[in-house]
């Protein structure tokens, strides 16, 4: 019989269901999946988010702004801010880290759940405490100077329509050792998508302004109009009717979804993308909601909603060296294995994240080796529970795969 042995690296983590609902802490702006995409990058699925056109310009006027500021130039932010939002260009300025992006740093809070991505903002810095690649001090210092009055104009402006998601912050920004950004003076909130406190609504509000308030009479007025698309998405990837979910507006839902308002959201979307109305409504565990939506979806894609446990990538990075410590132990046992395969690892998780249970399949030929393994995983992992379909924390089972290599 072959003799095998698990490589030193960990390949990838195996979530055995779709991974949907992202439940970090609000005002984290430093973990968003998506914020080290490109920015103005093209999407073969074409919404008002991902037009080329638009991006080639977003990516035109910022990236003028930045040698600009490079060059010195001497810029008004009060003007450059009032042309942004003539164009319609509601983005702040932001910078970018290696962990995600940033408004606070630059005097504007933004609170949506995971955070912003990079194409929420307008990147006038990378930030990422390694001082061999940080742009010189005095640029730096250009950019927070024009950045913070250019959002302080933004948000002043009648014209911004997002002054329930973003708003001026007063508080101190540090970079922290794991290189995410540490907002410090930000109030507490239990409200995941927005501010709780609304302000008085705007002369001319949008349809996600009115349904974050359960305007349900102007909401209808609105969408009589015949002017307005239910799933088109604002700047962070939500419809109309994933606001009025958030802020749990039954009547406005129930109107939005009348008028033929996706459960999933844009086109671009499906209900399987955190930012969709179905997701909110997990966040939200409004099971209510999740019951009126459910008929307007397939049965199997509604079951696929529930989500295995999940690890963070510290968890992953301390299984990997303990993984090599292992290997290395057992040296002199594997040495003459040659050939690559793959073992799974699984792992039983009760509704508190606590792992109860680890097998291996199809186990090795080191008994003490496959023992020695899960006891690895038992101690170092601290997982996220399974969530169900309404978003309820649930027992659940997830699995790590890793290299074998056997003779």
């Amino acid at each position: 019989m072959a003799s095998r042995s698990l490589a030193v690296s960990l390949l990838c983590l195996t979530l055995l269901g779709t991974a949907a609902c992202d439940t970090r802490p609000v005002s984290e702006e430093n973990r968003d999946a998506n914020a080290l995409e490109a920015i103005g990058s093209e999407s073969a699925c074409i919404d008002e988010l991902s037009d080329p056109e638009l991006l080639r310009m977003q990516r035109k006027v910022d990236d003028a702004l930045r040698k600009a500021l490079l060059e010195g130039k001497s810029l008004d932010p009060a003007a450059q801010a009032a042309e942004a939002l003539d164009r319609g260009d509601f983005r702040l300025a932001g910078a970018l880290t290696a962990k995600g992006v940033s408004t606070s740093v630059y005097g504007a809070q933004c609170r949506i759940m995971g955070g912003l991505s990079a194409r929420a903002i307008r990147a006038v810095s990378f930030i990422d405490g390694v001082p061999a690649d940080q742009p010189k001090i005095d640029y730096l210092t250009r950019a927070e100077t024009f950045a913070r009055a250019y959002n302080a104009a933004i948000l002043a402006d009648e014209r911004y329509p997002y002054g329930d998601i973003c708003r001026k912050f007063d508080g101190k920004v540090e970079l922290g050792e794991d290189g995410t950004l540490q907002v410090q003076g930000a109030g507490p909130s239990d409200h995941a998508f927005g501010f709780a406190d609304l302000g008085p609504v705007r002369s001319a509000p949008t349809l996600a302004e009115l349904a974050r308030r359960g305007s349900v009479s102007r909401l209808d007025g609105l969408l009589r109009s015949g002017q307005y698309d239910v799933n088109t998405p604002d700047l962070f990837g939500m419809t109309p009717l994933a606001w009025a979910i958030a802020y749990r507006r039954r009547g406005a839902s129930d109107l939005l979804l009348r008028a033929e308002s996706s459960p999933g959201g844009s086109r671009c979307q499906t209900i399987y993308d955190r930012r969709s109305p179905m997701q909110v409504a997990r966040v939200q565990q409004w099971v209510g909601m999740l019951r009126r939506m459910q008929p307007l979806v397939t049965e199997d894609d509604f079951n696929a909603l529930q989500e295995l446990p999940r690890l963070s990538d510290g968890d992953i990075d301390r299984f990997n060296h303990g993984l090599t410590q292992l290997n290395d132990s057992f040296a002199e046992q594997f040495s003459k294995n040659r050939y690559l395969t793959k073992h799974r690892i699984y792992f039983t998780v009760n509704s508190d994240g606590e792992s109860t249970g680890c097998r291996i399949e199809p186990s090795t030929d080191y008994p003490d080796y496959d023992e020695k393994i899960c006891a690895l995983g038992l101690d170092v992992l601290h997982w996220k529970p399974a969530r169900g379909v309404f978003g309820n924390v649930i027992d659940g089972e997830a699995s790590l795969i890793v290299g074998v290599r056997s003779r």
